[in-house]
């Protein structure tokens, strides 16, 4: 018995009667194809507006980067307060383009802490060199990870452009690095040493400038210094 071949014809003329179906418009029509039918419209359309919110999304986070980190220009200053409202804290960039300003300081920070005993007691630990336990995972590992190359780099630097020479805070942003630097700081010191509580922690840290090539005009000063902070409180939400 001889099948009926009219599964084809049948796909055609559908195809003939759709493209000429009254009442469609072109953005309908537009659409991308359901897979296997499965798709009705209105998810469709719900897919494509998806995807342009978030073309749309990206295009203006990228943007409102690229200002930022560009040089000055007309557009970045007229927009400066948009700019700088939307990168700050969250998205903060500590490089410019086309006008790199790489470290030319070795900084180490260090941090202690002021550990409270059941007898009442209480003591000060050793300095624990922070930045050195990063450069000793870091050396000989060839996919160090990124909190131990930038996580208490970057937040030492986003502390000290937050701060002024006498280590006041400029704005809320200086108050969040605050609590940035000491939440790393109570991490790595940990909540509790030799039975008791860490109650309190202290960071200082040491900047030894590089010295220059001898073919470089740079004559900046060599000397290295010191920063120490107040000793911070601490809670249990440092150590969350």
């Amino acid at each position: 018995m001889v099948e009926p071949r009219g599964s084809s014809d049948e796909t055609n003329t559908d195809g003939a009667d759709e493209g000429k179906a009254p009442g469609r418009s072109a953005a309908v029509r537009g659409l991308p194809p359901a897979p296997n039918g499965s798709w009705p419209l209105p998810s469709r359309i719900v897919i494509m507006t998806a995807i342009g919110v978030l073309t749309i999304g990206v295009t203006l986070h990228l943007l409102l980067l690229f200002l930022f980190v560009a040089p000055p220009n007309a557009i970045s200053k007229k927009y400066d307060r948009v700019v700088k409202g939307y990168v700050y804290p969250e998205f903060d960039q500590n490089w410019q383009l086309f006008a790199p300003n790489p470290l030319q300081d070795n900084i180490a920070v260090h941090a202690r802490a002021e550990v409270a005993f059941p007898d009442g007691s209480r003591r000060t630990t050793n300095w624990l060199a922070l930045t050195a336990q990063d450069i000793r995972e870091i050396r000989h590992n060839p996919v160090p990870s990124h909190a131990h190359q930038n996580l208490l780099r970057q937040a030492w630097d986003f502390y000290n452009r937050t701060h002024d020479a006498k280590g006041r805070a400029f704005d809320l942003r200086g108050e969040l690095s605050e609590a940035f630097v000491r939440r790393i700081a109570a991490h790595r010191l940990g909540p509790r040493i030799d039975g008791g509580q860490v109650v309190k922690v202290q960071i200082y840290a040491t900047n030894t400038p590089i010295i220059p090539p001898k073919w470089s005009d740079d004559g900046g000063s060599t000397e290295q210094t010191y920063e120490v902070l107040p000793w911070w409180p601490v809670s249990k939400k440092e150590f969350s």
